[in-house]
């Protein structure tokens, strides 16, 4: 018996190696890569909560009055650029605000806001049981930082006039990227 060899031709021991240590370093840094642009991700998204949201009709029905608590629940610093009411925008220049930290704590926003029957500017309301407090009218976007909650209050917003009076409105209010729609009812102070 005759046996020819023939000479083998591949890689190399080295080479083989070598491409097997370059693919898992490639494959690591891209679940590096990966798994930190998800927690970048979660960590600094836009996000806001409304709650406590009313809208009154004065006693004679010639002015109106919403109110209510917007908090950033995001991980970055928002701006509450566009409020709508039943589709029309809110002007800012109708917007009353208060996001001082001794007004707008815990307790304060979560307690039931309230209409005192005097819409004076629309910011006769009472935020908190300390009595009236002082609001300060809007020129454009109002910054919340990270977890930080602010009273608003809009004067005649969209034209709502007695005749509206038990009728439920949408209600969206946008912050960025993000927006939080809510159902209110129009009530009569």
């Amino acid at each position: 018996m005759n046996f020819k060899f023939q000479k083998r031709r591949g890689l190399g021991d080295v080479i083989t190696t070598l491409i097997i240590l370059i693919a898992s370093v490639v494959l690591a840094a891209g679940v590096i890569f990966f798994g930190g642009s998800l927690f970048q991700t979660n960590t600094e998204n836009e996000a806001v909560r409304v709650s406590n949201v009313h809208i009154w009709v004065s006693p004679n029905g010639t002015s109106s009055v919403a109110g209510f608590v917007v908090q950033n629940t995001g991980g970055k610093v928002v701006s509450v650029q566009k409020i709508t009411i039943r589709g029309e925008s809110v002007p800012t220049g109708s917007w009353w605000y208060n996001n001082t930290s001794t007004v707008a704590t815990a307790t304060n926003i979560q307690t039931e806001l309230t209409y005192d029957g005097d819409l004076h500017d629309g910011v006769d309301v009472r935020a908190s049981t300390a009595g009236d407090e002082e609001f300060t009218m809007a020129s454009g976007p109002i910054s919340l930082q990270q977890g930080d909650a602010m009273f608003v209050y809009l004067a005649n917003p969209a034209g709502i006039a007695a005749i509206d009076s038990g009728l439920a409105f949408t209600m969206n209010v946008q912050a960025g990227k993000a927006s939080a729609v809510e159902s209110v009812s129009v009530t009569n102070g």
